[in-house]
């Protein structure tokens, strides 16, 4: 199955067969590499990575994937449409990186909505609502599921800006 979505694209395959797996993904990019000399259109082979999802730990060493004559490695997290995907879908590295540009933004922002500032309260909650609350919620529909300890973390962040904002200790 292949995902698209403007200039990113994602081959996905399933099955509990690792060989499987590594067999399909091949044919599949065997199929782009074709589709790609018949349209002249080049990947960036450096920017193209591999992950396996799976349960639990596996020692198996895992056939190299190849593209253009280059080969692809088997990476334990990868980004995709900006969501930090890892190999057991745990969305730590996400929430991290996630919280990390909040507070970076944070940073930018806070003198309008720190407690010296002479903005109204609508004003503030409009500015974090339209700023802030975008980077911690990107892509919650799939990693909000996850680990509850996420979710907390998120709600951590937003507790402490929402309390600066109404000047609350």
């Amino acid at each position: 199955m292949n995902c698209l979505f403007a200039d990113d694209t994602a081959i996905l395959t399933q099955s509990n067969n690792i060989k499987y797996i590594v067999n399909s993904l091949q044919a599949q990019l065997l199929e782009t590499e074709k589709w790609c000399s018949q349209w002249r259109v080049a990947i960036n082979t450096e920017k193209t990575k591999a992950i396996m999802f799976r349960k639990g730990h596996s020692n198996k060493t895992i056939k190299q994937l190849h593209l253009f004559d280059e080969q692809l490695t088997w990476e334990p997290q990868v980004k995709y449409l900006g969501l930090i995907l890892d190999n057991k879908l745990a969305f730590r590295q996400h929430t991290k990186y996630n919280s990390d540009k909040f507070w970076n933004k944070v940073h930018l922002i806070i003198p309008l909505i720190g407690r010296r500032t002479c903005l109204s309260l609508s004003n503030k909650v409009l500015l974090f609502k339209q700023v802030l609350r975008p980077i911690l919620t990107y892509a919650a529909q799939i990693w909000g599921l996850s680990a509850k300890s996420h979710r907390k973390k998120i709600q951590i962040l937003q507790n402490k800006i929402l309390r600066m904002m109404t000047m609350v200790c």
